[in-house]
């Protein structure tokens, strides 16, 4: 009885892993130029500029957690409507900013990342952006009345042990892939071949 050996998929050289800090800088910018837009630019430099920049060097930290944390409250001192245009153009620019940010901080810089990789993430964002933006539409259609101060103050509340659990999830995901779940770390030249192929070939197995 003969075997036969199973080549693994050829991919190719795939992108450098600097590739996912420069998507985190430039949503990092659309962050920024949104709340500009509406006369909020010095405090979108100040608050939010330091914050992004510490994102693209340790995209892992808690730090991008800070920059949504940021933008969502400029946009809420600088406007009254959540509808309104720079909201609905912060939903998706902070949810790339998020994403950008959860894959470059388990892939170093000197690794390489393949497109095929990435299209889970992909579709999962953009199903996540679907959803929000029909319930977006839910939401105008809705009659408009004063929201009681302690309905407001539950809302806060509850986004802020939201904003905390994803912060323990991201850290624990982030420690995990890491070790890649067995203790063991993944060295400097770890590729994202793997990710949501099933491919068994992955360094440091």
């Amino acid at each position: 009885m003969t075997t036969q050996a199973v080549d693994a998929p050829r991919l190719g050289a795939g992108l450098p892993g600097w590739t996912l800090r420069a998507f985190v800088a430039l949503s990092g910018v659309g962050v920024v130029l949104i709340p500009s837009t509406e006369g909020a630019m010095w405090g979108a430099l100040f608050i939010l500029g330091p914050a992004i920049l510490a994102s693209v060097y340790a995209p892992a930290s808690p730090v991008p957690s800070a920059v949504v944390v940021g933008a969502a409250v400029l946009l809420a001192l600088t406007g009254d409507d959540p509808l309104r245009p720079a909201v609905l153009a912060m939903i998706p620019v902070v949810h790339l900013f998020h994403v950008s940010c959860g894959l470059a901080g388990v892939l170093p810089v000197t690794g390489r990342v393949h497109l095929r990789a990435l299209r889970k993430t992909a579709v999962r964002f953009v199903l996540v952006q679907a959803i929000v933006f029909a319930l977006v539409g839910v939401a105008a259609l809705l009659p408009v009345r004063q929201t009681p101060a302690v309905l407001e103050v539950t809302a806060l509340l509850g986004l802020t042990a939201i904003a905390l659990v994803i912060l323990v999830w991201h850290r624990q995901r982030r420690d995990h892939a890491h070790t890649g779940g067995d203790g063991r770390g993944n060295g400097k030249d770890v590729t994202m071949d793997s990710w949501g192929e099933g491919n068994p070939h992955r360094p440091g197995s």
